[in-house]
């Protein structure tokens, strides 16, 4: 029995590995970037102590290389962080305080591999086909970043889809083939 538990183990490891994305997600779902659950009504700010406190020093740390001891203690060095990121954003008012905002931004910025929310098929240039280049070649597809969307590109986007059967194969980058590759490229 020993033996058959372990060949399980190694095909259910070896499907994650190969795959890239956890077993059981599929296209449908949404993406969900969130780093923790953050409640709506739920804040973190100076004085506040524990796991998430870690998990947003550690998220801090890799958006904007706070360097920030992840020590779970939300201190006047993690206000800072907090603050810089607010002010690196938009939207976000600047106020030290850690809340649902902050939490949606900061958690989408460390989990997506930064795709625009538009489709792009043949024909389409820009920022925006220089990210999927990169993101394919991050999977080996030896692409060109030249921001043009050509046969090439096509041919690497296709190449993605036929790997996941809920995917059509079509050449088009859209939101359900945007939605498996953030997951493979942030899992």
């Amino acid at each position: 029995m020993k033996k058959w538990k372990m060949i399980s183990a190694t095909v259910v490891t070896a499907s994650v590995l190969l795959l890239g994305i956890p077993v059981g997600i599929g296209a449908q779902e949404g993406n969900n970037y969130s780093i923790f659950d953050l409640a709506s009504s739920e804040v973190l700010k100076e004085g506040s102590r524990g796991q998430n406190v870690k998990i947003m020093q550690r998220a801090l740390n890799k958006a904007m290389g706070a360097e920030l001891s992840e020590d779970g203690i939300f201190g006047p060095n993690t206000k800072t962080a907090v603050l810089a990121f607010q002010k690196s954003q938009k939207q976000l008012v600047n106020d030290g305080i850690y809340g649902p905002r902050t939490h949606a931004m900061l958690s989408k910025q460390v989990n997506s591999f930064g795709f625009a929310d538009t489709v792009l098929k043949m024909g389409s240039r820009g920022e925006a086909v220089k990210t999927l280049q990169k993101g394919l070649n991050d999977m080996s597809y030896n692409l060109t970043v030249d921001g043009v969307f050509g046969p090439k590109t096509k041919d690497a986007v296709i190449k993605f889809q036929k790997r996941f059967p809920e995917l059509a194969n079509d050449g088009i980058f859209g939101p359900k083939t945007k939605a498996v590759m953030d997951k493979v490229l942030n899992d």
